[in-house]
């Protein structure tokens, strides 16, 4: 095994991983603090900061933007995309998986 695949399955290590945890995580929160209260969301958005409010896959932005930054560290650009996916993977899980199940419709809305 090359040296560059071996970064190459630690980056996809590390991505997976936080990946997995970030959408577990953030969905987790999301669905805490939206349903815990008993609020729609139009209440939410009335009492939430603006970094709630926000479709947390907006969130992955300034990740993607850092990754050139750190690509040649698998530990680091692996951690960082993975966080980035998890919050897109969250969001699009949260609005298309969850939304419709618990209240019949997705709640998608811009932003």
């Amino acid at each position: 095994m090359t040296r560059f695949d071996r970064r190459v399955l630690l980056r996809r290590q590390w991505l997976w991983g936080w990946a997995a945890a970030v959408t577990v995580l953030t969905e987790a929160v999301t669905l805490y603090l939206r349903f815990e209260q008993g609020r729609t969301a139009v209440e939410f958005n009335k009492t939430a900061p603006l970094l709630l409010q926000i479709h947390h896959m907006f969130w992955s932005l300034p990740l993607f933007l850092l990754l050139p930054l750190c690509w040649r560290c698998p530990r680091t650009s692996g951690t960082l995309l993975g966080i980035a996916v998890g919050f897109i993977v969250s969001d699009l899980t949260h609005h298309f998986a969850i939304l419709p199940v618990l209240c019949g419709h997705t709640g998608w809305h811009w932003p």
